[in-house]
Order: C-alpha cells, then sequence, then structure tokens
C-alpha cells in the first residue's frame, strides 16, 4: 500500500521487528517495533554496484512528520547514497543477509506460531507440515542456494534454483534413522513444490523488512503433469483382497488398519497414522481432528469405520489408535506395507495417497456434490475440489446416456401404447 498516516496508525505491533513498505517508493517503509514504536526509514547502498555498502537511515517518526515529507526526505537521502555521501542517521543493518539465514528464521517463527494458540500474526503451522518443509530445505533449498546473500536475489537465480531441482541435482541418500535411509530424488512435481515453499519465505522476508520484494513472484513453477489415479471397483476389490492375504501372512495388523481407513474416510496419510483415541467420539460419530493440512477438522465415522475401531479398540484404548506393536509410538511402516500390497493387487502405479482421490471418485459415483465431497475431505477451498469436476462430467454423461437410450427406446419400438 501507498503509506499514509492512517495506515501506519493501524499497523499493529507483532512480537519482533516488521517493516510496512511504501508502494510508491519501494526502499522507503516505516519500522514497527514490538513496543509499537514507529520510526520512518529508507534502505540503500551507499556508492553504486553490489559491492556498495548496504545501509538503513533514520528519517524521523509518524506525527513528527506526514508520510509525504518522509517520502520526499528519503528520495533525497538515497539519492545522496548513490553519490557516495553517507547520511548521518544510519542504523546498522539487522538479520539474516542470506538465503539460508532467511530459512533458519523462518523455521523458528514457524515453530513459535505452531506452539503459541494465541493471535500471533501469520497462520498457526502444524508440526507435521513444519518437518516436511524443513526437509525441503535442507534437501534443496540450501544446497543450491543456502549461501546466497538476500541482496543477490532475482528471478533468474530463482529460475535456476528450479530447473536445478527438476534436473535431479539434489538427489542422494542419507542416513535419517538407526537403519533408515531418506531418498531424495527431485524431479518436476519437487522443483513446484519447493518454489512455491521458498515463494512464501520470501513473502515473510518481505513481511519482516528483509526483503524489498519477493524475486519468486512471477517465477513459473515447472509444467505438473496430472498424478491423479482413481481406483476403479474391481481394482479395489483387488486391493482388499490383497488386504487380506497379506493379512492372514502375518503382516502387522494396525498397518493393515491403516490403509483400509484411508480408503474408508478419503483422509491424510498423517490424520490416520497420527489418530488418537482422544480424537475419536464414537458417541456423535465423529473424528474431531484438532490439526490438519487445513486446521481443525471433523470427519463423519461410517459404519466400516466403526468395525474398525471396535477391533482396533481390543488393543488398547490410552494414546495411538494405530500404535505400533514394539513401541509406544504410532505405526510407521505403512508405505512399506502399501508397496507390498499394491504389488499383490497388480496395482503398482497406484499411490496411497491415490486412496482419497479413489474416496472422491466412488463419492461422485454415488451422486454426492462437490461442495460436500471437499467437506468430507477436509478442502478449505472448494477450488481445491473442482478438480474432480471432470469425473462429475462422466458420472452425468453415463445418466444421460441411460436416459436417452430409455426414450429412444419408447420412441421407436417401446411398449404397446396404452388403450
Amino acid at each position: 500500500m501507498k503509506l499514509t498516516l492512517k495506515s501506519i496508525e493501524a499497523a499493529e505491533p507483532r512480537p519482533t521487528e516488521y517493516v510496512l513498505w511504501d508502494d510508491e517508493l519501494s526502499c522507503f517503509g516505516v519500522r514497527v517495533r514490538p513496543g509499537g514504536a514507529k520510526t520512518f526509514i529508507a534502505k540503500t547502498r551507499v556508492g553504486k554496484g553490489r559491492a556498495a555498502r548496504k545501509i538503513t537511515i533514520t528519517l524521523g517518526k509518524p506525527g513528527a512528520m506526514t508520510a509525504d515529507d518522509a517520502r520526499r526526505k528519503a528520495r533525497a537521502a538515497i539519492a545522496d547514497a548513490a553519490a557516495g555521501k553517507a547520511p548521518a542517521k544510519v542504523v546498522k543493518a539487522t538479520g539474516p543477509s542470506t538465503v539460508g539465514g532467511l530459512c533458519q528464521l523462518w523455521i523458528e517463527r514457524s515453530a513459535l506460531r505452531s506452539r503459541q494458540r494465541g493471535k500471533l500474526a501469520g497462520k498457526l503451522r502444524d508440526p507435521r507440515n513444519i518437518a516436511v518443509d524443513v526437509g525441503r530445505i535442507n534437501a534443496h533449498i540450501l544446497p543450491l542456494i543456502g549461501k546466497v546473500s538476500l541482496s543477490e536475489l532475482n528471478s533468474g537465480v530463482i529460475a535456476r534454483f528450479r530447473d536445478a531441482v527438476a534436473r535431479g541435482d539434489t538427489a542422494k541418500d542419507t542416513k535419517s534413522k538407526a537403519r533408515g535411509v531418506r531418498r531424495v530424488r527431485g524431479g518436476e512435481g519437487t522443483a513446484s513444490r519447493t518454489l512455491s515453499l521458498l515463494s512464501s519465505i520470501f513473502s515473510f522476508g518481505v513481511r519482516e523488512g528483509f526483503l524489498p520484494a519477493n524475486p519468486a513472484l512471477g517465477v513459473e513453477k515447472t509444467p505438473s503433469r496430472s498424478m491423479e489415479r482413481f481406483l476403479s471397483p474391481d481394482e479395489m476389490r483387488r486391493l482388499g483382497e490383497a488386504l487380506d492375504q497379506i493379512e492372514k501372512a502375518g503382516a502387522p495388523t494396525a498397518g493393515i488398519a491403516i490403509i483400509r481407513m484411508l480408503a474408508l474416510s478419503g483422509a491424510r496419510k498423517g490424520e490416520i497414522e497420527q489418530l488418537t483415541w482422544k480424537e475419536v467420539d464414537l458417541h456423535t460419530g465423529f473424528l474431531r481432528l484438532a490439526t490438519s493440512k487445513t486446521g481443525a477438522k471433523l470427519i463423519p465415522i461410517t459404519g466400516p469405520m466403526r468395525a474398525i475401531f471396535e477391533e482396533r479398540s481390543k488393543h488398547g484404548t490410552l494414546g495411538y489408535v494405530f500404535a505400533s506393536a514394539n513401541t509406544e509410538t504410532y505405526f510407521q511402516g505403512t508405505p512399506k506395507l502399501w508397496l507390498r500390497a499394491r504389488k499383490l493387487a497388480g496395482l503398482e502405479d497406484v499411490r496411497l495417497h491415490d486412496l482419497r482421490h479413489s474416496a472422491a471418485s466412488f463419492a461422485l459415483a454415488g451422486g454426492l456434490g462437490l461442495e460436500v465431497i471437499g467437506k468430507l475431505l477436509g478442502h478449505a477451498d472448494i477450488k481445491t475440489t473442482r478438480r474432480y469436476a471432470h469425473l462429475a462430467d462422466g458420472h452425468v454423461r453415463a445418466a444421460a446416456e441411460a436416459m436417452a437410450d430409455n426414450i429412444s427406446e419408447l420412441l421407436s419400438n417401446g411398449p404397446t401404447a396404452r388403450s
């Protein structure tokens, strides 16, 4: 926004210092401290070129001067600095100077917002989502551009970063647990997701006054191929038979139950794997998730889901619903078990997350509308659900064909007309 005394007065203090930047003069803004103190500032360099020293100039306080006066003063100070004249009132730059430093600060603030449930600036984040983001930062962002100075960022740097991740330049295997290996492969999908994360981090940097603008804005994501896969009734039947077979062969019952619950509920993997008994309300028939990707969430408990919960209750009703047999944590071998089940069922191109897409497909076939399906899946925006609209079109076409065949039969050689 263009800074005015009205917009400056409306700027609320935050737990940490930030800068409210002006749209008319991009390097001019108002610094807002946690205690509420506000000061007009300008960020520029003494001299020209990338080697020129970066400085922050204090101009005065709102109330003592108008925003227009401060803006004119900022232009004059910036012109003097460009000519090599350092102003008297210079503030030593604080905060991160590199992409890696900005990422670290972003992680710390995200973790803080996830712990504190007060009215902090920004959206509360689920710790599980933070862990995924930290993994992408460590695997892709830090190795490629972690040491790049914030002052050197531009759209070209970001585009080259995107292409490097898409090519697989960050691919490697690392030891993650006592006997585990974390495989990083990169690719176009990973490049798009990491670019979105990086843009969020840069937006945070702009809000906090560390960047004048988001250098990732306008950088196109890599073309994404549709990865959605929907199981047909026959494929779902084959999957059920495969789960029965490996369960009889001694597969962990918790893992089998998780996969069945994912297919029945359309929930996300983490929501079911880490489900606790406190979140299961059999009396009212709902799963009451305190946190999810889109915040607090209700999932209806259907009859088949209730049967699974009743079976799991025989293993204890404290802690996790799908607790691991040998530890006090939740069962974490679902991906490995899924690979075994899908191979046996002949569904090796199906991902575990495709069970969620398949639930939407079966719901559409059952006549449910997109808005209802969006609520069942926990979509925060109906736009997310609309990607299933083409499936609805298929069911409408099938219904239209059946209707037309019936009418055609009646028009041509249908049943004998009534006398």
